[in-house]
C-alpha cells in the first residue's frame, strides 16, 4: 500500500514555500526602504504658526490652501527684517559719574563731539564746565535725525541751574535759570548742655548754622574751651526758601552768646546804605560790636573748628614718642582726621610740604617777622603751594597724624623774628571800626537788631543729653583732595627741627 504523500514530495513542497516567503519578505523590505522618507499628502491644512509662506525661500513645494509654492532662486534677494522707525527725539536724565568729564559723560549717551562743543559754546561766559562735580544732575533731548541737542539742563546746586535750548533759527542758546526764592528772617535760641552742635540740633537747625555762629565769634571765643553747660545763644538769620524747601541760610544779621565763663558777647552785621553812581560798587558789609568796633581781629582765637586743646605751650613737656623732655613750641589741638584747618591771618604760603617729624607742614608768612605753622596734616588744601596768597580763615589743610604723632591732631606754632612765642600771647588788634559818616545808620540798625534779640526765647536744655557731636567739617569747605604724604616711622631718630619748622 503506497503513502498518499511521499516524504520527498513533502520536503520539496516545504522548500518552495520557504523560498516564496523569503522572496516576499525581501520585496517588502525593499519597498519600505524606498518609501520610508516620503510623507503621504494630508488633506488637513498645517497650523498657521507653522505654515510657510510663498515668500519663504524654504517653503514646501506644495503650498496648502491655494498658495503657489516656489523653490528658492539665487536671483531673488531675501526680504530685510522689518524694524520700527526710530523716534524723532530721545530724552535722557542722569547724574554725572565720578572721574568723568562732561564730554565723556554725554558721549556715553550718544552725544558726539560736535554736539558737545556746540553746548560748551552756548554756555560760554555763563557756566564753566570744569566746575561740574560728580552727582550733578543733567538732562537733555537729542534729535535723532542729526544727533543734535535741542535742549540741555544742568543742576549744580539748588539755585544754580543752567539750560541751553535750540530755537527756531536752529541756534543753541544758553542761560542761567532764575529760580524764584523768598527770604525770611528767623529767630533761634537755645541753651547748651553738652555742645553747641547738640543745642542747635535740638532747635531743629542745620549744623551749617553752627559753623556760621562759630565764624562770627571766632576772634573772641574758642568753642572747645569756653562753652559750659548752661551757656545759651540767640541768632537772627536769613533763611532762603524755594517753595517749601529751605535752600540755604542767608546773612547772619545778629548773634548773642552768653558764656558762664566769659560773659555776654554780641555781634551785628552792618552794610552801609549808600546811593551808588553808575559803575560804583556797594561798600562791603561786616560784623561789628555794639560800640562800632570791628568784630574781626588780626588773628583767630583758634585755627580750626570743632576741636579740643590737648596740649598747651610748654617748655618742659616730655615728648610722647621720643620719651625725653623737649620744648613743646606751640599748641596741640586734638581733632578728628579731616577737620579743616585755616590760616589764622592773611599772608603768603612759605611752605606746603612733608617735613620730617612734623609730617605734612604748612608755614604762612604774615609779614613783620611773624610766621604761623600747621603740622601733622593729613593732606593739604587742593592746589595749595608755596607763594600762594591766603586770607584769614582760608583753608590750608586737614587734621591728620603724619610725622611723629601719636594720634590725629593739629600742632599749631608761631614764630616772631625767628623765635618761638606762645600763640595765646599774641596781641589781638581789631580791624577798622564803622566809618564815622555811617555811625548814625549803624546805631539805628543795632537798636533794631538788639530789640529783636531781646525778644527771642531760649529753649532750656534737658537735664541730660546724649553727646553725638560728630561734626568736624564745615559743609561749605571744598572737597578734600587725596593724601599727600604718608607717616614717617615713629621709631625714627630725633632730628633737629629745620630753621622754618616748629
Amino acid at each position: 500500500m503506497r503513502e498518499p504523500f511521499p516524504i520527498r514530495n513533502l520536503s520539496r513542497t516545504r522548500a518552495v514555500v520557504l523560498v516564496g516567503a523569503l522572496v516576499g519578505t525581501l520585496y517588502l523590505i525593499a519597498h519600505l526602504w524606498v518609501t520610508a522618507g516620503e510623507t503621504p499628502p494630508s488633506t488637513a491644512p498645517a497650523p498657521a504658526a507653522l505654515r510657510p509662506t510663498t515668500d519663504d525661500p524654504g517653503a514646501m513645494l506644495s503650498a496648502p490652501e491655494g498658495l503657489t509654492a516656489r523653490r528658492p532662486n539665487a536671483s531673488t534677494p531675501a526680504s530685510p527684517v522689518s524694524r520700527p522707525p526710530a523716534p524723532p527725539f530721545r530724552d535722557v536724565a542722569d547724574a554725572l559719574s565720578p572721574d568723568r568729564t562732561i564730554a565723556a559723560e554725554l558721549g556715553m549717551h550718544g552725544v558726539g563731539p560736535a554736539a558737545v562743543n556746540e553746548l560748551v559754546a552756548a554756555l560760554q561766559g555763563i557756566f564753566d564746565f570744569r566746575r561740574v562735580r560728580a552727582g550733578n544732575r543733567y538732562s537733555f533731548t537729542l534729535r535723532t535725525a542729526d544727533a543734535r541737542l535741542t535742549k540741555f539742563r544742568l543742576e549744580t546746586g539748588p539755585l544754580d541751574v543752567y539750560e541751553a535750548t535750540r530755537g527756531a533759527d536752529e541756534k543753541l542758546v544758553g542761560r542761567k535759570v532764575d529760580i524764584p526764592v523768598r527770604t525770611e528772617v528767623a529767630e533761634i535760641g537755645a541753651q547748651l548742655q553738652v555742645s553747641l552742635y547738640q543745642a542747635m540740633k535740638r532747635a531743629n537747625e542745620s549744623p551749617t548754622l553752627v559753623a556760621r555762629l562759630v565764624d562770627v565769634f571766632a576772634w573772641d571765643l574758642d568753642f572747645f574751651k569756653d562753652p559750659r553747660p548752661g551757656d545759651s545763644f540767640k541768632v537772627l538769620v536769613e533763611k532762603v526758601w524755594s517753595g517749601d524747601k529751605l535752600i540755604k541760610y542767608g546773612r547772619l544779621l545778629a548773634a548773642e552768646y552768653t558764656s558762664q565763663k566769659r560773659g555776654v558777647f554780641r555781634v551785628y552785621y552792618f552794610a552801609p546804605d549808600v546811593k551808588l553812581k553808575p559803575g560804583q560798587e556797594a561798600p562791603a558789609g561786616g560784623y561789628y560790636l555794639e560800640d562800632g568796633q570791628s568784630a574781626k581781629k588780626m588773628f583767630l582765637k583758634t585755627p580750626l573748628k570743632f576741636a579740643r586743646v590737648s596740649s598747651k605751650f610748654d617748655l618742659h613737656r616730655k615728648h610722647p614718642i621720643l620719651k625725653y623732655t623737649r620744648a613743646h613750641l606751640g599748641i596741640d589741638f586734638a581733632a578728628k582726621t579731616g577737620t579743616p584747618v585755616w590760616s589764622m591771618a592773611a599772608g603768603v604760603i612759605r611752605k606746603a610740604a612733608f617735613e620730617r617729624g612734623f609730617g605734612n607742614l604748612v608755614i604762612v608768612d604774615h609779614k613783620n617777622g611773624l610766621l604761623s605753622f600747621y603740622a601733622h596734616l593729613s593732606r593739604f588744601a587742593r592746589g595749595l603751594k608755596a607763594g600762594d596768597k591766603v586770607d584769614q580763615k582760608q583753608l590750608v589743610g586737614y587734621v591728620g597724624s603724619t610725622g611723629m604723632s601719636t594720634g590725629p591732631h593739629l600742632h599749631f606754632g608761631v614764630k616772631r623774628n625767628g623765635g618761638w612765642i606762645n600763640p595765646e600771647g599774641l596781641k589781638m588788634t581789631r580791624d577798622a571800626p564803622v566809618p564815622a559818616k555811617f555811625a548814625g545808620q549803624f546805631k539805628k540798625q543795632v537798636a533794631l537788631w538788639k530789640a529783636h534779640l531781646a525778644k527771642i526765647s531760649v529753649s532750656a536744655a534737658p537735664a541730660s543729653e546724649k553727646d553725638d557731636d560728630d561734626v568736624t567739617d564745615d559743609p561749605e569747605d571744598e572737597t578734600p583732595g587725596p593724601p599727600q604724604a604718608a607717616n614717617v616711622p615713629t621709631s625714627a631718630p630725633a632730628s633737629q627741627p629745620p630753621s622754618a619748622a616748629p
